[in-house]
């Protein structure tokens, strides 16, 4: 979820840190995760050495309550998500991403001149409708197995977000998106008419709407009062909601392992991500389950703890008994992955080139899914 004005010749050199790679960004404090991780939201603080980084577990999660959701290079990580593993996620929250399998075949170049992430000299986002050929692609692979059967989509709630300022992803890419759900029946909310810039909405986003700039967290409003997409997503998920926890969360913020999912430099992630789990959900009551995935640049390591602290998902998931993993990249280059910004894999970044992205059998999907195995109990 940030935003950064790339040219063209750089953007490719840097092999598309797109979405979410910001203007106003500063890259420059990338690098290595640190050893001792500090974790805090809403006045819930830990501080957790590397050496007890704990392992991710598996709770009691009703498999009608599992989701996904994410901004930016994480949005179009999570339309993968949803639509190769339509089995397990019931619903989706997609901010600022676009269709399935946007950058088709064409790596980095087609990412940048189709779906995001340039910003032209007309202020605009780069963009050239790849929906026919993402249905295309989306149907073939149902029909070989290699994601979850596309009926899947028929009647699933479905929230997408686009700031009507966005100069990183083109509004026209994510009505593009608006109309690939619908074509599968989904049941969709689109948020678009907000003077937002480029970034995830909630009420404790750092940045006015329409501001562009890291971390990438903007506040929008309707009739004065602060606007909250997430409580408007979590109530097409699950219904009436029992109020937003706006103190001290009485659950649980920890870092967790990811190398044992194969986290590593080769797919850029992180050895450490973040998990949110509520007392309920520790108790061993069932609980719902969300998948969180930021934007470029806004890596742990870049922007500390404001992507978790400030998205808006855990004040809701507290009240509510919703196990939250945020997973985290890390900013990569040649002769390994070339990532220099820290998005999400949605164009083949992996293993330096991984052809099957946006499959089951994706290196950065796999990775993601075992997260989701292991906290949910799917097989």
């Amino acid at each position: 979820m940030t935003v950064m004005r790339f040219n063209r010749r750089l953007a490719l050199q840097a092999m598309l840190a797109l979405a979410v790679a910001g203007c106003g960004g500063d890259a420059t404090t990338m690098g290595s995760s640190s050893p001792v991780t500090t974790l805090a939201t809403s006045g819930s603080a830990i501080t957790q050495a590397a050496s007890t980084i704990a392992k991710l577990q598996r709770y009691q999660i009703d498999p009608a309550k599992i989701f996904v959701a994410g901004i930016s290079s994480g949005g179009f990580a999570a339309v993968q998500m949803h639509v190769a593993h339509s089995s397990t996620f019931k619903g989706a929250a997609i901010y600022a991403g676009g269709v399935y399998w946007c950058a088709g075949p064409d790596g980095a170049a087609g990412a940048l001149a189709n779906c995001g992430g340039e910003t032209l000299p007309t202020n605009q986002a780069s963009y050239n409708s790849t929906l026919a050929a993402s249905e295309a692609y989306l149907d073939a692979q149902s029909s070989l197995g290699t994601i979850d059967p596309a009926s899947n989509l028929q009647g699933q709630p479905v929230y997408l977000w686009s700031g009507t300022q966005d100069v990183v992803v083109n509004p026209r890419e994510m009505a593009d998106l608006d109309a690939e759900y619908r074509h599968y029946g989904a049941n969709v909310r689109f948020d678009n008419t907000f003077p937002a810039a480029h970034g995830w909405e909630s009420p404790g986003g750092e940045l006015p709407c329409g501001t562009l700039g890291s971390p990438y967290m903007v506040k929008c409003s309707v009739n004065g009062a602060a606007y909250d997409s997430v409580k408007t997503w979590l109530t097409m998920f699950l219904g009436r909601l029992n109020p937003r926890n706006n103190g001290k969360l009485s659950g649980s913020l920890s870092a967790f392992d990811q190398t044992e999912f194969g986290a590593s430099s080769s797919v850029s992630m992180s050895p450490t991500g973040t998990v949110f789990v509520p007392k309920a959900c520790q108790a061993g009551k069932p609980c719902g389950f969300v998948l969180a995935l930021h934007g470029c640049l806004q890596e742990a390591s870049l922007i500390g703890n404001r992507w978790v602290a400030e998205a808006g998902i855990n004040e809701w998931a507290d009240t509510n008994n919703l196990v939250v993993v945020y997973p985290d990249t890390v900013a990569s280059s040649a002769p390994g992955p070339t990532n220099p910004n820290a998005c999400f894999d949605w164009w083949g970044y992996s293993n330096q080139y991984d052809p099957n992205y946006a499959l089951k059998s994706g290196a950065q999907m796999s990775v993601l899914y075992a997260m989701v195995q292991r906290v949910t109990g799917r097989p």
